[in-house]
C-alpha cells in the first residue's frame, strides 16, 4: 500500500535529470552524512552518502585493511580529502544528517570521553559547514532514546530547517527543555518568536524496519500461542508487571509463550509469527524496533502507554492495542486475549499495511525528504509541477498539529 506521498515521491524520483542548461534542474540533490545510510537507499541516483567511519578496520568484518601503513594513511587521507571536496563544492540541495546526541562514554577513561566528545564535535562542524550558506537545506535525525533534545544538538537545532525526532513528546514544549534559548522558561517559550520557531521545526519519527522483514502472515486460527513475550525487565515497571501476570493468565487456560531465556534470531520469529498476539513493552524509549518486527512477521502488537507523538500511530482497536496503566493488568489482558480470530487476522493485515506505508526504511526517508521540500520552493528550483506534487501529497499526510 502507498500513500499520496510516497507516490509523488516516487513521481519525482522517477523523472530524468534535466540537462545543464535547463533553467529548472532535476529532483532535488541530497548529501547524506554519518555512519548509516538512510535516505541513500531510498534515492540512489541523486544522493552522495558520505560514509564518516574513518576506521583502519572494516566496518562489517572488523578485519584490518590490507596495505602497509603508509598505503593506509593515504586511503585515509584521500577519503577526508573527498569529503572535504564534496562539502565545499556544494553539489546538492539538501543535506541529512544524525543528530550527535550523548557522548555514551560512561565507565570509560576520561581519555576515552574527551576523544568521543572531540569526534561528535568534528562531526557537528563538518555537517554544519556542509549546509551552510541559505541555498541548502538541512534535515536532522535524532533517534535516540531521549524524550528532550541532548543539548549537544542544540546548534543542530537552530541551524536546521527541520529536526525528525524518535521519541517526540505529545507535548513538543516537553523536548525542547533541555535546548530552549539561555534564561526561558516553558511558559515563556509558548509567547516568544524564537522557541516558537524552534518548535516549529519539529517533526515525529521512528526507527523503522526494513521492507525485506515483512512476511505473509499465518491465519490467527493456525497460531499456537494466544501471547508471546520474551524479555527483561531491567528495573522498568511495566516489564516487572507483565512478568508477574503471565503465569497466571496461563492458569487461565490462555496459550502464554514467555520463555525465560534468549532465543535465537529465527525462534524469535516463529514465536511471533506463531502467536495471535505479542507484547511489546517500550524499554529506555517507548518507540522500540520489536512494534515494527511484531506487525511485519504477522502478529498483533500490544503497547503500554503511548506518550509520544508519532508520524501515523498504530491506532487501538485497529492496528493493535494499547493498555491502559489505570486497568488491572491482568484483567485487560484476559479481555484482549478474547479477540476471536476473524478480528485478529483483520488487525494483523492492517497493522502490516501501516508498517509497509510508513515505517519501513525506504517510506521513512521519502517521508523526510518530502517534509523537508514541504517547506516551500528550494532556493535551486525543482520542476513545479514536481513539487507542488509533493507539497500537496505532503499536506494531506501530515498530522493535526499537538497542543
Amino acid at each position: 500500500m502507498e500513500t499520496a506521498m510516497g507516490t509523488a515521491m516516487r513521481t519525482v524520483n522517477e523523472r530524468p535529470r534535466a540537462a545543464a542548461s535547463d533553467p529548472h534542474p532535476g529532483p532535488p540533490r541530497i548529501l547524506e552524512l554519518g555512519l548509516m545510510p538512510l535516505v541513500t537507499a531510498a534515492f540512489p541516483d541523486r544522493t552522495t552518502f558520505l560514509d564518516t567511519r574513518l576506521r583502519w578496520a572494516d566496518v562489517r568484518t572488523r578485519a584490518p585493511r590490507s596495505g602497509s601503513l603508509p598505503v593506509r594513511l593515504l586511503r585515509l587521507a584521500r577519503r577526508v580529502a573527498g569529503i572535504g571536496r564534496t562539502c565545499l563544492v556544494q553539489d546538492y540541495d539538501i543535506v541529512v544528517a544524525r543528530c550527535v546526541g550523548p557522548v555514551n562514554s560512561a565507565g570509560r577513561p576520561l581519555a576515552v570521553h574527551a576523544a568521543l566528545s572531540l569526534i561528535g564535535l568534528a562531526f557537528r562542524g563538518l555537517v554544519l559547514f556542509a549546509a551552510r550558506g541559505g541555498r541548502v537545506r538541512l534535515a536532522i535525525l535524532d533517534v535516540t532514546d531521549h524524550l528532550t533534545i541532548h543539548p549537544r544538538d542544540r546548534a543542530f537545532l537552530r541551524r536546521c530547517d527541520l529536526f525528525f525526532k524518535r521519541e517526540l513528546a505529545a507535548n513538543r514544549w516537553n523536548t525542547l527543555e533541555t535546548v530552549l534559548p539561555r534564561g526561558a522558561c516553558a511558559g515563556h517559550a509558548r509567547q516568544d518568536p524564537a522557541c516558537l520557531a524552534l518548535r516549529a521545526k519539529l517533526r515525529p519519527f521512528a526507527l523503522g524496519i526494513e521492507a525485506a522483514a515483512l512476511r505473509p502472515p499465518v491465519p490467527a486460527a493456525a497460531r499456537s500461542h494466544d501471547l508471546f513475550y520474551v524479555g527483561s525487565a531491567q528495573g522498568i515497571a511495566f516489564r516487572e508487571a507483565v512478568n508477574a501476570v503471565l503465569p497466571r493468565l496461563a492458569a487461565r487456560g490462555w496459550r502464554i509463550h514467555a520463555p525465560a531465556h534468549r532465543l535465537s534470531r529465527d525462534a524469535f520469529a516463529a514465536a511471533i509469527a506463531g502467536s495471535r498476539f505479542c507484547l511489546s513493552p517500550g524499554g529506555v524509549g517507548w518507540d522500540c524496533y520489536r512494534h515494527y518486527e511484531v506487525a511485519s512477521l504477522g502478529s498483533v502488537p500490544i503497547f503500554d502507554t503511548r506518550p509520544l507523538a508519532g508520524i501515523e500511530p498504530f491506532l487501538h482497536g485497529r492496528e493493535g492495542f494499547y493498555l491502559d496503566p489505570q486497568e488491572d493488568l491482568e484483567r485487560a489482558l484476559d479481555l484482549l486475549l478474547r479477540t476471536d480470530d476473524g478480528e485478529v487476522d483483520r488487525m494483523t493485515a492492517a497493522a502490516q499495511a501501516l508498517v509497509e506505508r510508513v515505517y519501513t526504511f525506504d517510506a521513512l526517508a521519502r517521508y523526510v525528504i518530502a517534509e523537508t521540500l514541504a517547506l516551500g520552493p528550494l532556493p535551486r528550483p525543482i520542476p513545479p509541477s514536481a513539487e507542488e506534487a509533493l507539497v500537496t501529497a505532503e499536506a494531506g499526510h501530515r498530522q493535526p498539529s499537538l497542543n
